[in-house]
């Protein structure tokens, strides 16, 4: 009987410290639906999050607190709070919620995407602006581009005659796929209307799909090692498959030492060192090649039908 008391006042007392230490911690966050216990706000969410946060922050405001499942998350919901967040409080709130699924291969380390603000995420970033999308770079593609929409309408005037089928989706998305790699690596990645273009998009289509799936190991984190849903399985062979391909064309550009006379960007990665002694490891420039193709594919991909 005695125990069975002891036990009750400790249960109680720890109750009691719990819940003055959750409301002290949460009395400082800004105002939101009250969660339930375990799932929080999830259920709130509805099949469309961003109709029903919208709605929520007419009665919350532009700054609010959820929890999703075990996670706190506050949202911003406003042009002039976001400007908040992302001009004047841009350092101390810069770091990124990382999904367990970007954890694979320990990606998440070597990403210009997922990396915080720190010396490499910066030289990463710089890399990016200047040698892939900057205005130098897009002018001397342009060879490359009028090469491959000639090599796109010789294909189509040759079906035509032939009168073969012609899905115009996939050619056009492995045209757009070979101009990249071009610029990239000097190598078309699939020929027009073939096999290997269709089982790159389904790649592209595979990490979108498992990047956009809602997974439970992102809420609850404590379910990571155990990956409920397989999202990180699934994610794993995808990029495994992108990184092997990477891995090949890396390594025959590195064994045929011929890397100084390409002008793509894999030639300008190779060779790249920074005045303070920065160079990129072989894991960096691989993690950025994956960044670029499935960045660039996913738009791709987004503009046709599968």
């Amino acid at each position: 009987m005695e125990y069975s008391t002891i036990l009750l006042w400790f249960s109680l007392v720890w109750a009691c410290f719990h819940f003055l230490t959750c409301a002290r911690f949460t009395s400082k966050l800004p105002p939101g639906p009250f969660p339930l216990p375990v799932l929080g706000n999830l259920l709130e969410l509805g099949k469309k999050p961003h109709h029903s946060l919208a709605e929520l922050a007419k009665s919350y405001g532009p700054l609010m607190t959820i929890k999703l499942g075990s996670v706190t998350t506050i949202v911003v919901s406003s042009a002039n709070m976001a400007k908040e967040v992302l001009q004047k409080h841009d350092q101390a709130l810069s770091a990124r919620t990382i999904p367990d699924s970007m954890r694979v291969f320990n990606h998440n380390e070597a990403s210009v995407v997922w990396l915080s603000s720190t010396p490499l995420w910066r030289n990463l970033r710089k890399i990016f602006a200047t040698q892939l999308v900057s205005t130098q770079r897009l002018n001397d593609s342009e060879r490359i581009r009028l090469s491959k929409v000639k090599d796109l309408m010789d294909h189509i005037r040759d079906s035509s005659r032939s009168r073969r089928v012609i899905n115009i989706g996939q050619i056009v998305f492995s045209t757009t796929l070979n101009v990249i790699s071009n610029t990239m690596f000097s190598m078309d990645l699939a020929h027009l209307d073939s096999d290997t273009a269709r089982e790159f998009k389904a790649v592209v289509w595979g990490v979108m799909e498992v990047i956009g799936r809602p997974n439970l190991a992102n809420y609850f984190p404590l379910l990571r090692p155990l990956d409920p849903q397989g999202v990180r399985r699934c994610t794993s062979i995808y990029f495994g498959k992108l990184y092997k391909l990477f891995d090949t064309i890396i390594d025959e550009r590195l064994q045929s030492k011929e890397e100084g006379g390409a002008n793509d960007l894999l030639a300008t990665l190779l060779q790249h060192t920074e005045e303070n002694g920065f160079k990129l490891t072989h894991v960096e420039i691989r993690a950025l090649l994956v960044v670029c193709i499935v960045s660039s594919s996913i738009f791709i991909a987004n503009c046709y039908f599968p």
